[in-house]
């Protein structure tokens, strides 16, 4: 698990710091929720402000939502296009406007 974590913080941290100018231009949020071995869940905000854990009670405030395993973020991570595969099979959940949450995840 710590180790889930600790790999978690360094990608916001990388994502943060080449993608800086684009998150600035964003207008609306997206939450991933971010499920770990142990059964233990994470949760990212993707803002203007960059991304950060935050605290799972904006769960009710933020529309754009993704949920997703850490296992099956990495594999998005090392190849996007499988995203469509994951959504039809049902193995990432998405919930709000799909198209603003897509072309969020597309430029990062």
């Amino acid at each position: 698990m710590n180790q889930e974590i600790h790999e978690i913080k360094s990608l916001i941290e990388r994502i943060n710091q080449e993608h800086i100018s684009y998150l600035e231009g964003l207008n609306s949020k997206v939450l991933l929720e971010i499920h770990l071995k142990d059964g233990s869940s994470v949760f990212v905000e993707i803002s203007k402000h960059g991304l950060k854990t935050v605290k799972p009670d904006l769960k009710k405030t933020i529309q754009n939502q993704v949920i997703l395993s850490f296992k099956d973020l990495k594999k998005l991570i090392d190849n996007p296009s499988n995203i469509l595969r994951f959504l039809t099979t049902g193995r990432v959940k998405v919930k709000g406007n799909i198209r603003e949450i897509f072309e969020i995840l597309e430029n990062l």
